[in-house]
């Protein structure tokens, strides 16, 4: 995973004069010009069709990379997890400003904004915005907020167990090891499959 993380980070650094496409994927199927040209014997006549990125950029988006290749965060991605939806903030956005519907760059911003105050406060920053608008709350308003945040933080405590994530791993790679043997076999799915029946 580090080897596919730094891969876009020295493509776009290499130059005809020092290419840097170890880490680009190999073979003539590869997204990487270079990696193609070297599988068909063709680095002699090839050219770079882009313009490396500069140095200060390259520089800027390093520690990015540093970041995202930590065996830290790298170890949290071996079970194949997605991010909870429920603490995800992009679900909180998507869910006060739903994407079918559509709606102006005015209503996203407002629904990212009130989503990160939610996010991050809990349910108690929708009692601060009703009190910024002058909407008085009563003690049910309170009960409610206090309530749905108390679940939100049982919920997150039970899955943080450590039995209860050890378990999610083992069931996510039985789902991954059932999904390869399907993709192994010989089941074939397509218009017609049943004309030999």
């Amino acid at each position: 995973m580090k080897k596919a993380i730094w891969a876009t980070y020295y493509h776009y650094a290499s130059t005809d004069a020092k290419p840097q496409h170890e880490n680009c994927p190999s073979g003539e199927g590869s997204w990487c010009e270079w990696q193609k040209a070297a599988a068909s014997n063709k680095l002699n006549n090839f050219k770079h069709s882009y313009s490396a990125l500069p140095t200060d950029v390259l520089q800027g988006i390093k520690p990015i990379y540093e970041d995202l290749s930590k065996d830290a965060l790298l170890e949290r991605c071996i079970g194949g997890f997605t991010q909870n939806n429920n603490e995800s903030l992009n679900q909180l956005i998507w869910k006060i400003a739903p994407k079918v519907e559509s709606g102006s760059a005015i209503i996203v911003e407002f629904a990212s904004s009130v989503a990160a105050c939610v996010f991050n406060e809990g349910c108690e920053a929708y009692l601060t915005f009703l009190e910024e608008m002058r909407i008085s709350t009563g003690p049910s308003c309170h009960g409610w907020a206090l309530l749905t945040d108390d679940i939100r933080m049982n919920r997150a405590d039970e899955r943080a167990a450590e039995t209860a994530k050890n378990d999610r791993i083992r069931r996510r790679l039985d789902q991954k090891d059932a999904l390869d043997i399907l993709d192994e076999s010989s089941i074939l799915y397509g218009p017609g499959i049943d004309d030999s029946i």
